[in-house]
């Protein structure tokens, strides 16, 4: 009898054990689910500010200084650049504006940087040049943050130039110089 007891207690204890950790995880859940709850809130809040802004007369194509966009669903950056910009083709300055590695994958309710236009288009040189003249004080580590909008992407602009190393390894270029910048 006292072993059918004691059987009984275990088999309580390994339930109730069980229900305090389904309970902890639907309790981690639901406070996930309430940050994530709160932040999309913010975010909202911050689009209705956006949307008064479109609301006080700019079009596409003028000046956007510091304007941010949310996409929305089946949004594309083309699409975006057309409906800010006017021009569709400025969809790669809006991916190096926001470090967008994947331009094709965007997602819903991601706030974008919208550079203005004047900013955009000056982008959008620096990303097609293929010739750059070193500047006093350039490395290639800042002429491929100016160029590629990464710096690590030095060593692309060392090979097809053929730079030549200082002792200590580093490449060695000079200023007034002119190198190509591949793409």
């Amino acid at each position: 009898m006292a072993s059918k007891k004691k059987s009984v207690l275990l088999k309580n204890w390994q339930e109730n054990y069980a229900s305090f950790i389904l309970g902890a995880i639907i309790i981690v859940i639901l406070g996930l689910l309430v940050a994530n709850f709160i932040t999309s809130r913010n975010g909202n809040i911050l689009d209705s500010r956006n949307d008064e802004i479109g609301q006080s007369g700019q079009t596409a194509g003028e000046n956007t200084r510091g304007k941010e966009y949310t996409v929305k669903a089946n949004d594309s950056l083309s699409k975006i650049a057309e409906s800010e910009y006017g021009d569709k083709m400025l969809w790669p300055v809006l991916a190096r504006a926001n470090n967008i590695q994947t331009p094709n994958l965007i997602y819903a309710d991601t706030v974008l940087k919208l550079p203005s236009k004047e900013e955009a288009d000056a982008l959008k040189e620096d990303m097609t040049i293929t010739s750059y003249k070193v500047l006093e004080g350039d490395t290639l580590f800042k002429i491929a943050e100016k160029v590629y909008g990464n710096g690590g992407m030095w060593g692309k602009i060392a090979s097809a130039n053929k730079v030549g190393r200082l002792p200590n390894g580093n490449p060695l270029i000079f200023a007034g110089s002119t190198i190509t910048i591949p793409r």
